[in-house]
């Protein structure tokens, strides 16, 4: 259907359809008689043929005739009634696609006239306005009556369409006057091009230049030099949260760019504004809508008068935040680790000091109770350590194959002592529970912490539910901004009938050092060792609450398949390992036994209140230690070759050479000197290459007396150094 009449040619063909069967007729006649030249036979044929055609041509244009008539009479009859019609009221045919009538309203109101194609009616404010015309009209004849409405920016303009007498229809339009940014006759000029009446430049910005404004896809609103909205189109509204008759006011709708929103327009209209776009929040659509707001001056004799853009940019935002947030946690994670490694160092002296002094007090001592006070904290300040390594995923990860029923009922016995009597511990397992492989001390702790937290949350008593199951998961899991890959995992839920957590907290439960818990009664680290213990073991976890009803927290880990584990232990190729505790090292007020095996001794480390502990408890236990404060002077020292060295002793990380660079050169001499290293790092975390140094063992700080000292005699010993001549310094 073409959006503007069709030539008068066309509409009289279209008009006297027997015009074709006259000609037809008389060609065939003409050649009947023998005024063409025909074979006989045949012209006798055609003038049958064109007799028959001229006889129905003849009917179907008196067919037509009375059809006009009738049509023309209808027009008459329904303008008598609706000249005076406060409603802007035309007549269309649908066949023609065009107006035959119009009411004074129509011509006023509209622009529409008679002989004005029927898109005209709609062109204002439809895009493609002849196909939704069309569609109308196909409605109309097969319901007999449509309603449409429009939102025009200024109000509603409702179209009442019905089936009316020889086939036309009858369009009643009520609503919206027509405004000044909305010319409603003749097609408009597109993108680029000029009214030919309109002698001003013409305005790209203006909504002009773009047809169908309240029916584009895009949120577009007008803002006047008082920044008071003229104009708004549908998706506007609906991207604000606006009720279709509801008055806009931008500072309810929109929360300024970190500043008020009037400053900001201000800046555009002086040109100011170093970015046309922001990305502002739309507290009527939602506290996690987000749009990006784009605003264009619309020309230097409307530079008072902007055009905003309006743009869903909710997945955006979020992306952002998901980045942003991880960025935030990769620099706390960092400064964790960097902070973890320092207190290492310092809680390595204080055990170890404190060890020295407990080997000269017994228990009926009036300083060993002070002195196990010193011990007992030093731990405790260490096991915070720990869970700061554990949030910046830099602990040391021994994972094994656990039975999850198994590690569940044996940690029942400590947690019920840890959770006391008024509060009761179920746990409940699912069936063929599988294995999965983790370490086994950092699920405990996992476990632990999230009881404890349950335990605190419930003041009065209460139930502890552990349940376990297996779950297969046939596609990927979507859930808190997290995917969980289609597979079989462990499930294991921990959940509580405490005080339950605020919505708003719920996304910042696993952030570090967020807690609700009053001063002095949490550090705002148990859910963030939580969460980074899980995601160091390939896990997921996520929690939901409800106030007043309780917490549960859901994780999952991997089923293991046995069949993924080698049938014999890995042979030792002597990269790091981690060191066990001596069984046979002395215990408080008990002097150490003199070593099997003694030797001499290379400690190198920077700090020297752990250097100093180190070379005293080595001394202690016979041996001959050379010190050294870094790695180039370890190697001076090993310059000469009179020197004999058992057995290195150096911290990784160091100003100047680390502890594997330098050892891997002194074995280029001494290919044959074993070698410990100790780090307040996890050993996954240390500098590239320390695990390729063969023949070594790693020792994590803190590290107490004993663990030193056995490590050191079982390495001698696996060496045969007490077999080879001991040189002292």
């Amino acid at each position: 259907m073409s959006d503007h009449p069709a030539p008068r040619s066309g509409a009289l063909l279209r008009a006297w359809p027997g015009l074709w069967f006259g000609l037809v007729a008389l060609a065939a006649m003409l050649t009947g008689l023998g005024l063409l030249p025909v074979v006989p036979l045949a012209g006798l044929v055609l003038l049958a043929a064109g007799s028959t055609v001229l006889l129905v041509g003849a009917g179907l244009s008196v067919q037509h005739a009375v059809r006009a008539a009738r049509r023309d009479r209808a027009v008459r009859a329904m303008a008598a009634v609706l000249s005076r019609d406060p409603c802007a009221c035309l007549l269309a045919d649908p066949r023609l696609g065009q107006v035959v009538w119009a009411n004074p309203a129509a011509a006023a109101r509209l622009g529409v006239a008679s002989g004005d194609p029927c898109a005209a009616i709609l062109r204002p404010w439809i895009v493609a306005p002849a196909e939704r015309a069309g569609r109308l009209h196909d409605q109309v004849s097969a319901l007999g009556r449509v309603d449409l409405q429009i939102d025009t920016g200024t109000g509603q303009l409702l179209f009442d369409l019905a089936e009316a007498a020889s086939g036309l229809v009858l369009w009643r339009v009520q609503g919206a006057q027509p405004t000044e940014t909305t010319p409603l006759r003749g097609p408009e000029p597109g993108a680029g091009q000029q009214d030919p009446k309109d002698n001003r430049p013409q305005d790209a910005g203006s909504t002009q230049s773009v047809p169908g404004f309240d029916g584009l896809p895009v949120g577009l609103a007008l803002l006047d030099e008082a920044d008071q909205v003229t104009r708004i189109n549908t998706e506007g509204r609906r991207l604000l949260g606006l009720a279709r008759d509801e008055a806009l006011d931008l500072t309810r709708v929109l929360e300024g760019p970190g500043r008020p929103l009037g400053d900001w327009l201000a800046d555009m209209r002086a040109g100011k504004a170093p970015n046309r776009s922001e990305i502002l929040r739309a507290p009527r659509s939602g506290d996690s809508t987000f749009l990006q707001v784009t605003l264009r001056r619309l020309g230097r004799e409307d530079a008072d008068r902007l055009l905003m853009v309006l743009s869903d940019a909710t997945d955006f935002k979020e992306l952002e935040d998901r980045f942003s947030q991880s960025q935030k946690m990769h620099a706390v994670g960092q400064l964790a680790g960097g902070v973890a490694h320092d207190f290492n160092n310092l809680l390595t002296a204080i055990l170890g000091y404190c060890d020295l002094l407990l080997l000269r007090h017994d228990r009926f001592d009036p300083d060993y109770p002070d002195l196990i006070q010193i011990q007992q904290n030093a731990n405790r300040a260490a096991g915070l350590v720990r869970q700061l390594l554990a949030f910046s995923r830099k602990t040391r990860m021994e994972p094994e194959v656990l039975d999850v029923e198994e590690t569940l009922c044996e940690l029942a016995h400590l947690l019920n002592r840890l959770l006391g009597e008024r509060v009761t511990l179920t746990l409940v397992h699912g069936v063929d529970m599988g294995h999965i492989r983790a370490d086994r001390r950092q699920v405990e702790q996992v476990l632990m912490n999230l009881s404890v937290n349950a335990r605190d949350a419930m003041p009065m008593g209460g139930e502890i539910r552990i349940e376990s199951r297996m779950v297969t998961l046939d596609r990927d899991l979507l859930r808190d901004k997290a995917r969980v890959p289609a597979g079989t995992y462990a499930q294991i839920i921990v959940q509580d009938e405490g005080t339950g957590i605020a919505p708003e907290h719920l996304s910042k439960v696993f952030e570090p050092f967020f807690t609700t818990k009053s001063p002095g009664k949490g550090t705002g680290l148990g859910l963030s060792t939580v969460y980074g213990i899980v995601k160091q073991t390939g896990g997921f976890i996520f929690v939901d609450s409800e106030l007043g009803k309780g917490t549960s927290f859901t994780l999952y880990f991997a089923v293991h398949d046995p069949a993924t584990d080698a049938a014999d232990p890995a042979p030792d190729t002597g990269v790091l390992v981690a060191a066990h505790p001596d069984p046979d090292a002395p215990r408080p007020g008990q002097q150490p036994p003199e070593p099997a095996t003694i030797g001499a001794i290379l400690l190198v480390e920077d700090e020297a209140p752990v250097r100093a502990f180190t070379a005293r408890a080595l001394q202690m236990r016979g041996h001959s230690v050379i010190e050294a404060d870094c790695g180039e002077a370890a190697l001076r020292i090993l310059e000469d070759p009179d020197l004999h060295v058992d057995l290195f002793v150096s911290d990784v990380v160091m100003p100047g050479m680390d502890g594997p660079s330098w050892v891997q050169q002194a074995r280029k001499e001494r290919p044959d000197v074993p070698a410990i290293f100790i780090s307040g790092y996890a050993e996954e975390h240390l500098p590239q290459g320390s695990a390729d140094v063969p023949d070594s063992v790693f020792l994590g700080k803190p590290y107490s007396l004993q663990d030193l000292t056995g490590l050191v005699s079982r390495e001698l010993g696996r060496q045969g150094a007490a077999a080879r001549p001991v040189i002292r310094p």
